[in-house]
C-alpha cells in the first residue's frame, strides 16, 4: 500500500508521488468532508497541488454519489485524494456511497494510491469514534475507517493540540498507536513503512 496521510502542507506530495512504483496519472479529488462548511479553500490547493504535479484530476463528491458512480469514477483512476472538514460525515457519506469498501480494496490491493489531508487522513484509521466532535453533523452507527493503517493520525499537532495530544498518548499509548503530525509533516506509507516527511 501507498499512502500520503497530511495535516495541511503539500510540499511532501512530490517526492511521494515519484517515489511510487507506478507514479499516478489521473487522480479523484474527493472534497465532501467540508461540504457543510462555507468555504473550502484547501480544495483548490490541492488540485492545484496535483496538476502542477501533471496529474489529471476529477472532482467526486460523495455526498450524492452512488455506488455505481463511485466503481465508475474509481476503475478510471490510480490515486484517490480525500480533503479535510468533518470526519463523520465524510465517513457517513463514504460507508453510503460505497466508497468505503471500494476504495479499501482497491487500496490495499495495490490499484490504488491514496492520499488524505486531515478528515481525509483520518478516514485511513481504523476507526473514527474519536475523531467524532459535537459540530460534526455527520450520522453514523458504525465508526470504522478504511483501515489501510493500523494507528491513529493526529493532525493540525502544531495548533495549540500538543498537551490535548500527550494526553490521549499517555491514557490510550499502551493500547494503541498515534501519529501526531503537525500542518508542515505528512505521514508516508510504503509497504508496512512509516515515515514522517516534511511538508
Amino acid at each position: 500500500m501507498d499512502l500520503f496521510l497530511g495535516s495541511q502542507g503539500l510540499g511532501a506530495l512530490g517526492s511521494w508521488l515519484d517515489g511510487l512504483t507506478r507514479r499516478p496519472g489521473r487522480a479523484v479529488l474527493v472534497p465532501t468532508a467540508g461540504n457543510p462548511m462555507p468555504a473550502t479553500p484547501w480544495v483548490d490547493v490541492a488540485e492545484a497541488a496535483m496538476t502542477a504535479e501533471g496529474l489529471s484530476v476529477h472532482r467526486f463528491d460523495l455526498e450524492s454519489a452512488t455506488p455505481e458512480q463511485v466503481q465508475a469514477v474509481l476503475a478510471g483512476a490510480d490515486l484517490v485524494f480525500v480533503t479535510g472538514g468533518y470526519p463523520i460525515f465524510l465517513l457517513e457519506h463514504a460507508q453510503r456511497s460505497g466508497f468505503l469498501h471500494a476504495v479499501r480494496q482497491d487500496v490495499t490491493s495495490g490499484r490504488l494510491a491514496y492520499a488524505g489531508i486531515s478528515a481525509g487522513a483520518l478516514l485511513a484509521a481504523p476507526d473514527l469514534e474519536r475523531y467524532r466532535g459535537d459540530d460534526d453533523p455527520g450520522r453514523v452507527n458504525d465508526t470504522a475507517g478504511l483501515e489501510l493503517v493500523s494507528f491513529y493520525p493526529l493532525p493540525h499537532a502544531n495548533r495549540g493540540r500538543e498537551e490535548r495530544y500527550s494526553k490521549v498518548i499517555a491514557e490510550e499509548g499502551d493500547r494503541h498507536d498515534f501519529v501526531v503530525i503537525r500542518d508542515d509533516q505528512a505521514a508516508i506509507v510504503h509497504g508496512d513503512v512509516l515515515g514522517l516527511g516534511n511538508s
